[in-house]
């Protein structure tokens, strides 16, 4: 949800843009070479150069790491997985020395030999990290190395207004096709979302949603055709969808964390969560770059935005607000913000915050596997279109 150049009608970059922007205005790898661990005495560069999303450039986030290393953080910013690609494949190899990208793209640079894995273990923070984060596929580099370690993260499902559908009712996915919700539901118009939400809605807690036959890629568009009717606004960004919400005509949307927003906007009417049947999670990964002259210092970065202070700060960017998988992260927050976040005892289950069951049911946004991207597009596009 970040975006300035008008996507490609198929390639639709811009929602990805409004699922950030919008939370603050209203959510084959390469062969790799030998093991590689680096030194902790970073020390060979006057400046790091950082190509990210928004958030990590604004003020106070980098500045610990800038002075601890005694280095400058160069950022370049973009909006979009293709424009990072786009950016980084027409740069020089060795312009950046980090690149901070969606999971799911992480092996699109890795298939180009531009990522240095590491181990894990050079990152010790990942012991306070929630599971999920710490064995992710799109990360492994194989020989127990990864390609890159998740900064932060949030949720795609469902955000509804609490005066027209129940918590119960927003626990299924098909409470959807309600009709009392017939013109009531508002969809974001990006396609891996919301098919990888379809995908479970017919295949509940499939391990991986994008993981599909031709057979069951057909049950996923048949959901969403039979969704169409229901549908009262599909979005090209998030914020018309958001305005539809707060003025009445939808009461429920497939874009989950927008309560965040609303909240701290005063609208206490608005909820978001993960239906039994799952949801699709997006994390953003920090990684080294193999032709950085800067290694040492990179992994120095990722090591320091592993760190649950960091996250913290990260969090409540002004660009975009996210959670943060170090579960320490909540020891920085106020007891208004984890209650905004989740991170507070699950009324359902007090021995876990309620963000770690929404982590548990909730799966990694991926790329089809089986499939190429132009079938699943075509797919939505008809859903688009009916």
């Amino acid at each position: 949800m970040r975006g300035t150049d008008k996507p490609k009608e198929t390639e639709r970059l811009a929602p990805e843009f409004d699922r950030r922007t919008l939370l603050k205005a209203g959510a084959a790898a390469a062969a790799a070479g030998p093991l590689t661990v680096f030194s902790r005495s970073a020390r060979a560069a006057d400046r790091l150069r950082v190509l990210a999303w928004p958030g990590y450039e604004e003020k106070g986030i980098a500045q610990e790491f800038e002075e601890t290393h005694g280095v400058r953080v160069d950022f370049k910013t973009y909006i979009g997985g293709d424009q990072m690609l786009q950016l980084f494949t027409r740069a020089p190899r060795g312009t950046y020395d980090s690149v901070l990208l969606d999971a799911e793209y992480v092996r699109k640079l890795a298939a180009v030999d531009a990522l240095e894995p590491y181990n894990p273990a050079e990152v010790p923070e990942l012991a306070n990290y929630h599971p999920e984060f710490t064995n992710m596929r799109q990360l492994r580099a194989g020989g127990g190395r990864v390609w890159g370690t998740t900064t932060r993260f949030g949720f795609y499902a469902i955000s509804y207004n609490s005066d027209h559908m129940s918590r119960e009712e927003s626990e299924d996915w098909n409470s959807l096709f309600l009709p009392k919700f017939a013109g009531k539901i508002g969809v974001l118009d990006w396609y891996l979302p919301n098919m990888g939400n379809a995908s479970l809605a017919v295949h509940p807690n499939k391990e991986n949603p994008y993981d599909l036959s031709d057979e069951q890629l057909g049950a996923v568009r048949k959901w969403l055709l039979k969704l169409r009717p229901q549908v009262g606004i599909l979005g090209p960004t998030s914020r018309p969808v958001v305005q539809a919400m707060i003025d009445g005509g939808v009461s429920a949307a497939m874009i989950g964390d927008l309560d965040i927003d609303l909240k701290i906007a005063g609208h206490t009417n608005f909820e978001a969560t993960i239906p039994k049947q799952g949801g699709i999670r997006w994390q953003e990964v920090a990684t080294v770059c193999r032709q950085s002259r800067n290694k040492e210092l990179a992994l120095e970065w990722v090591r320091y935005l592993s760190q649950a202070r960091v996250q913290a700060r990260i969090g409540f960017a002004k660009a975009f607000k996210s959670r943060g998988p170090n579960l320490k992260v909540a020891g920085h927050w106020t007891e208004a913000q984890n209650r905004l976040m989740g991170y507070y005892p699950d009324p359902d289950d007090s021995s876990r915050m309620r963000v770690e069951t929404l982590i548990e049911r909730s799966v990694a946004r991926d790329l089809p596997v089986r499939q190429q991207e132009k079938a699943w597009i075509d797919i939505f596009n008809e859903f688009r279109k009916d």
